[in-house]
């Protein structure tokens, strides 16, 4: 049944690749990357010879790749005579390994869910283990990995209730898929529960905690921030990063009215996606707020109210130069995005009601008074001037937030110990932990 499912799968996946390159056609007149780079899709690139034998890490985009980035970091410590393939599906992805892991890795997008295609690329690659970061099951690509024996690994795996939802409709396949799997690292109880549910034997179930925990904000990027900070003369400044449409212009609003009360106040406005730039732009210069773009390298005045963040891989930059910071997909009903970056930082943060694919991080910051939950853009201006007139509040909650992310830190030693009985020997790589460790 399971071989007759792929089969069909397959099919409907050949039939409509040209739609699905038609779409890469359209999504590329306002991203040109989607245009680049076709044939790695299909499994069919350039790849040096040194590569080979290697760790390969399937990272999805920017999210995953920002988790990955720590273990990758792990593994060739501990592992100097393995490279590292990192494969992701999405430019943004491509560009935060290239930022972030120059030439220290081979990067490749991972090509389309096509028996012929991934098998030319394992074939190429021959990996020693596959690792997917969070949850990414693809029936081809699980499959080709198995009947190769090559481990496959889910790590940092999390399973919201909404994609649970989605998955218990055909858990009769996804089951099969997961007796493939060779391990599922999940991110707390709750997902690991849900894992369980699908199928996954409990003995490949391991709990490790959240990896993103062990988030690692480098040194340059904090002094760039502070640097960032002097050149702006000290001003006021509340980051809005990874935005959506829909919450620039309640983030405008509220803007108005903070900047009411303090003249000086600046607003760094950095959307989620870079084919939504111009997009924003356009709503700055409707709302009359004068602003600069990032790229332009233009020094900020006085008079600017506004700084479009329109460049990539600064976002920490950005948020180590903040007072404030308020982190999007949370006031539109889009499961929010990763918190952890500016609480490592110190930074206080503000998301929306809507954080269902960040749940776990964001009840342990709530518990601890490190986040403040809003509803609507005028909460969000009123808990903006709160702060801004109290400094000891705004460091207090700061705090917090860099204690909730000292007191669950740990994921990584559990992954690395876990990936050592699958990789050659090493001296430094810590004993392994019991199949059902909890963190």
């Amino acid at each position: 049944m399971f071989s007759f499912f792929r089969y069909c799968y397959t099919l409907v996946l050949c039939l409509t690749l040209p739609l699905i390159f038609l779409r890469l056609l359209w999504r590329s007149l306002r991203v040109p990357a989607y245009r680049q780079r076709w044939l790695e899709r299909l499994g069919i690139f350039n790849f040096e010879r040194k590569a080979k034998n290697c760790i390969w890490v399937h990272a999805v985009s920017v999210g995953e790749v920002v988790a990955a980035i720590p273990v990758i970091n792990a593994l060739q410590t501990r592992y100097p005579e393995l490279s590292i393939t990192v494969t992701t599906t999405t430019p943004t992805g491509s560009q935060r390994v290239i930022q972030s892991l120059g030439k220290t890795v081979t990067h490749v997008y991972l090509p389309y869910d096509l028996p012929w295609a991934l098998n030319n690329f394992i074939r190429r690659v021959t990996p020693k283990i596959l690792l997917i970061l969070e949850t990414e099951l693809w029936p081809n690509l699980i499959n080709s990995c198995h009947g190769k024996n090559i481990p496959i690994i889910i790590v940092n795996a999390r399973l919201s209730a909404k994609s649970f939802a989605g998955y218990v409709k055909i858990k009769f396949l996804v089951s099969k898929i997961l007796q493939q799997v060779t391990k599922v690292a999940a991110q707390s109880e709750a997902d690991a529960e849900r894992f369980k549910q699908l199928g996954i034997d409990k003995n490949k179930l391991q709990v490790i905690g959240n990896l993103k925990f062990d988030v690692q904000i480098p040194v340059a990027q904090q002094q760039a921030g502070k640097n960032l900070k002097l050149s702006l003369n000290n001003r006021l400044v509340w980051v809005a990063a990874s935005t959506h449409a829909g919450e620039e212009e309640q983030i405008i609003l509220a803007y108005k009215q903070v900047k009411a009360k303090f003249a000086n106040c600046l607003l760094i406005l950095i959307p989620r996606h870079p084919d939504r730039f111009n997009e924003v732009a356009k709503l700055l210069e409707k709302n009359q707020l004068t602003y600069i773009k990032r790229s332009s390298g233009i020094n900020c005045s006085l008079d600017t109210a506004a700084i479009l963040g329109d460049t990539m891989g600064e976002m920490n930059i950005f948020y180590a130069a903040a007072d404030v910071a308020f982190v999007g997909g949370s006031l539109v009903n889009l499961g929010g995005h990763n918190v952890l970056e500016p609480a490592a930082l110190g930074v206080p943060i503000i998301t929306g009601i809507h954080m269902s694919n960040f749940q776990e991080i964001t009840d342990k910051l709530l518990a601890a008074k490190a986040i403040c939950i809003i509803n609507n853009y005028q909460e969000l201006a009123d808990r903006i001037i709160d702060w801004f007139i109290n400094a000891e509040s705004r460091k207090y909650i700061g705090a917090q937030g860099q204690a909730v992310i000292a007191q669950n830190r740990g994921a990584l030693d559990q992954v690395t110990a876990e990936l050592a009985t699958f990789l050659s020997p090493s001296p430094l790589v810590p004993q392994q932990l019991n199949p059902v460790a909890s963190h």
